[in-house]
């Protein structure tokens, strides 16, 4: 299922199948662990370490400064900020409740934000001046700003090879978030033969009240602001997210394919999908493909697309802007499960601990 941690099974199943030929399988029992309570932690320049299970009530839990090679699993924390790090993998982590971004990194490379659940954050992931940025499989509920801030991602100037943002679910449920872009994509580029992915998310608004209340210059996800190059936004859910469903605001070499675009009226919705050059900078290459929108904006018509202009070479082919049955056909939510995350421990028969869970399979 999307977003579920199925690479948490496959490391389950992988350590069980290691094993000499013949041996029979050791027996192996999975206990919770209580992660243990530890003060704010703040390096510069440390290699190869591992933070594990540690429980950090502070706002800013964790800073690293020119780190390189650390992997941060299975925590309770606040945030995280990273400045010019390398290599700097999050796994499994649930990080709540703090004014500020969840995960900050400035001018880093090889950053990994894998498998976390963030809730009532200022912004998810904040990137900025990064290459090798790769958000995967995070779920996040409520992000609470404020503007500029409120995004589940946003990659500001993030460039080069290995930029992905890949089957993340997202929720803002009216009154308690106040979300601006779900994903925000600004002067970011990836390359041509390495585009920055935005790929397999699904992205909602109030499961009932839709995009109501929110943010009346928000999106889904919005690509190239203020421009960028080489952006592939691909196989999307966007279900009332903002006030447009995808918007394509300047750059080059950008195509948005075979997405799914609901919205329900409101009185901020507005248009499901755009390429509007706002950038003030050419813009050329543009392909709009094979997505399915139907949306309905504040006066209850149906606006589905707009193309705005400033675009040489814009390729508009093999969509549905009035998919009217797509409400009754939308795509299932992914698991939000586990609500919150806890570490477990596999132990085999003499109590050693020989794998770290992030919760019990």
């Amino acid at each position: 299922m999307k977003g579920c941690p199925c690479f948490v099974l496959l490391a389950w199943a992988c350590m069980l199948s290691f094993r000499a030929e013949g041996e029979s399988a050791p027996d192996f029992v999975v206990e919770s662990v209580a992660p243990q309570k530890a003060a704010a932690i703040s390096w510069e320049g440390r290699k190869h370490e591992v933070l594990d299970a540690l429980l950090i009530d502070k706002d800013v839990s964790i800073r690293l400064s020119q780190c390189s090679d650390i992997t941060i699993s299975c925590c309770e924390l606040r945030s995280i900020e990273l400045a010019q790090c390398e290599r700097i993998v999050i796994r499994n982590c649930w990080i709540h409740d703090s004014k500020r971004c969840a995960v900050q990194d400035y001018q880093s490379r090889g950053l990994l934000v894998q498998g976390c659940r963030m809730g009532n954050v200022s912004t998810g992931v904040y990137a900025i001046e990064s290459r090798g940025v790769q958000v995967i499989g995070n779920f996040a509920r409520n992000v609470v700003g404020p503007y500029p801030r409120g995004q589940m991602v946003q990659f500001d100037n993030v460039t080069g090879a290995g930029n992905v943002i890949r089957s993340n679910y997202a929720i803002n449920e009216r009154a308690k978030s106040h979300p601006e872009d779900v994903v925000s994509i600004y002067m970011s580029a990836g390359e041509a033969d390495s585009p920055l992915l935005i790929e397999d998310n699904y992205f909602t608004g109030d499961p009932f009240a839709g995009s109501d209340g929110k943010s009346k210059s928000g999106s889904g996800i919005m690509l190239a602001d203020f421009g960028g190059a080489h952006l592939w936004c691909r196989r999307n859910v966007i279900i009332s997210a903002g006030q447009v469903g995808i918007g394509v605001a300047g750059g080059a070499f950008i195509r948005v394919e075979d997405n799914v675009i609901y919205g329900a009226r409101s009185e901020v919705s507005n248009t499901g999908l755009y390429a509007w050059n706002q950038s003030k900078k050419p813009g050329h290459d543009v392909t709009i493909a094979r997505n399915r929108v139907d949306w309905t904006n504040h006066d209850g018509e149906h606006t589905g697309w707009w193309d705005g202009g400033g675009f040489d070479k814009l390729k508009v082919e093999g969509n549905e802007f009035e998919a009217k049955e797509l409400a009754s056909r939308l795509p299932p939510a992914p698991s939000q499960a586990p609500m919150p995350p806890s570490p477990y421990a596999a132990k085999n028969a003499d109590g050693r601990v020989v794998a770290r869970l992030p919760w019990k399979p």
